[in-house]
Formats: C-alpha cells, sequence, structure tokens
C-alpha cells in the first residue's frame, strides 16, 4: 500500500508496525510515498520516514495519533539562524541537518538543527524570540503515559496517589495545610520527553505534580533505572501556608568547591560559574526514593542559561542551554 516498505508481521518474533499505525501517517500525508518504519516502543509509539514531493519527512506516531513530525527539504541553513548561534558563547560549533520540526501535531513547525559543540551532540530549536538547545540528536515529546515503557509507567502510577504518611513529617506546615495536601495524589503524570541517543538507546524525562504543589521532573535511562530527580526536597522548605518560601542553595562547601573545579572545564560554560550573580542560588542538591542528584541554573549575565543535571557521582546526566 502506497509504496510502504513495513510489513504487518516480522519473522522471529520481531516487533511489527499494524496497518492501522501506518494509516494515521497516510491520513496526514495523503501524498506520502516511499514510506519505512521502526519502532522506537514496542507496541507503542513508531517513526516513519517518507516522501512528499521532493520534501523528506519523518513523523513519531503512537497508536492514537501523530506525536511529532520534521521536514528536510535541502534548504541551505539561514544566514539568520547561523548568526544567533555565532553570536552566542556557544558560538563554533559544527551546524548540520537543517529542519523544521513539530513538537506536537498541528503545532506551528519550529527550525532546528544538529549542533556539535566541543565533542558533545545538541539539538538546536529556534522559537520566535529564543534559542534552545539540549543534547541527543532526536528528540519527541510525549502527552500519553502509555507511551512510556511500562516500568516507567507503573513506578509513576504505584505513587498516583495519596502518601498522607509522608505529609505528616512536613512540619513547616500548619495542620490545616498538611490536610490539604494530604488528600492530593503523590504524583499526577504531566508530560514527559524522550531522547534519542547516537546509538538508539533513550533516556527518558518524566514530569509530574508533586503532592499538587509544584511539578518536578524525573529521568530514567535506557535500563528504565532512575538515575535523577528533581527538587523534591524543596517541599520542607515552603514556609507555612505557602505564604513564602526560602530556596536558598543547600550545597555543601564541598559540593561547592567539586563542582566549581567541574564547570571550570567546559568551554561552553565559560562565564556560567557559581561565583557569577545569583549562579550559587539557584543551585541545588536533589532527594528523593534513595536518589540524590544536583541541578544548576547558570546565567552569564547576558540573559544565557545553562540548565545542568548531574548524578550522585558528579557526572553530567543532562545540559540545555537557551537564549533570548
Amino acid at each position: 500500500m502506497y509504496g510502504c516498505a513495513v510489513k504487518e508481521a516480522a519473522p522471529n518474533g520481531a516487533p511489527t508496525i499494524s496497518e492501522h499505525v501506518q494509516q494515521l501517517v497516510f491520513e496526514k500525508y495523503p501524498e506520502a510515498r516511499n514510506l519505512s518504519g521502526k519502532v522506537i516502543e514496542n507496541g507503542k509509539v513508531f517513526e516513519f520516514a517518507f516522501n512528499v514531493d521532493d520534501e523528506r519527512y519523518s513523523a513519531i506516531v503512537n497508536n492514537d495519533e501523530i506525536i511529532s513530525t520534521a521536514r528536510t527539504s535541502g534548504e541551505q541553513v539561514p544566514d539568520s539562524l547561523v548568526n544567533k548561534l555565532q553570536n552566542a558563547t556557544i558560538k563554533g560549533g559544527a551546524i548540520s541537518d537543517y529542519r523544521t520540526i513539530t513538537l506536537f501535531d498541528g503545532y506551528i513547525a519550529t527550525p532546528a538543527v544538529n549542533y556539535r559543540l566541543n565533542g558533545m551532540d545538541f539539538v538546536a530549536i529556534f522559537g520566535p524570540s529564543s534559542i534552545y538547545m539540549s543534547p541527543h540528536p532526536r528528540l519527541y515529546h510525549i502527552r500519553n503515559i502509555n507511551d512510556l515503557p511500562d516500568p516507567i509507567i507503573d513506578f509513576i502510577q504505584k505513587r498516583s496517589k495519596p502518601n498522607p504518611t509522608f505529609v505528616n513529617t512536613l512540619t513547616n506546615f500548619n495542620e490545616e495545610t498538611r490536610q490539604m495536601i494530604a488528600r492530593n495524589n503523590e504524583f499526577e503524570f504531566g508530560g514527559g520527553t524522550v531522547y534519542i541517543n547516537l546509538d538508539g538507546t533513550k533516556t527518558y524525562e518524566v514530569i509530574v505534580r508533586f503532592l499538587g504543589v509544584d511539578s518536578q521532573s524525573l529521568l530514567f535511562d535506557k535500563d528504565y533505572n532512575l538515575i535523577w530527580v528533581g527538587s523534591f526536597n524543596q517541599i520542607r522548605q515552603y514556609n507555612e501556608d505557602f505564604t513564602g518560601r526560602n530556596f536558598d542553595t543547600n550545597l555543601t562547601r564541598k559540593e561547592i568547591s567539586i563542582f566549581s573545579d567541574v564547570l571550570g572545564a567546559p568551554s561552553h560554560f565559560l562565564n556560567f560559574g557559581l561565583d557569577v550573580g545569583y549562579n550559587l542560588m539557584k543551585s541545588y542538591r536533589n532527594e528523593y526514593e534513595g536518589v540524590t542528584s544536583y541541578i544548576f541554573w547558570l546565567d552569564n549575565g547576558r540573559g544565557e542559561q545553562w540548565m545542568l543535571r548531574y548524578n550522585a557521582d558528579k557526572k553530567i546526566v543532562f545540559s540545555s542551554y537557551s537564549k533570548p
């Protein structure tokens, strides 16, 4: 059908892509030709490549809808985008694979490039008024928890219920406030992003609403191990009745010294150190479910910002850059 290279059945029990999923692509792109597909999450998420006229497309699809698309037309990278990168502190990287991407089906298409900087691979996405850059050459967003691997779904759903025992340990709140948030689920799924590495493995970021109070992120590796947690412990720093909060850094002097050295090594972190402006006051040790990790929001005083995530071993597991 339509020159599709994907078959309903595959030998030796290999993952398959149903005709229904393929049809979702043809409903959106009836002129699609030379369709080929592969499984990203078995039985859940798939990727298709195809041609429409002289342009090459790729689409991430679940069992119900197209999640995101990318269009490559062979155009050169516009000078305006090159200039935006070269006028930033991240200048000097190698640009490739210019395309327009739609991170959610029906949303506005946005220019994007692969950007290799100091031996690291990033995706640079150009919004109307800013650049956003994150690692991994490909990514897609998810809104349906069922698009995640089952072990991660289980982790989230086991905590998608009230946890009054934990809430009662929050002595920074008065009894009335504790009773109020004790009725909320510990987790409410709030979306996520899947980052695809060069070797095809994936890193999963899941956003959850924590006790109905704030949103936090969790990172899982290719084997679905929890490798990084957001600032769940900050809930103990809210003032009574949420009338204020005190989120000063909780890093020890030893940790500050270690990370000052770590941040001084890569050149793309130049002028983003802990001694710049209020950067130290936006740097935290995070703790949840026995996992310790770190987050840094680092500004260079010109509006450019790195968000860096490190694991308990002080190894970076995720980074993103933004520039207005």
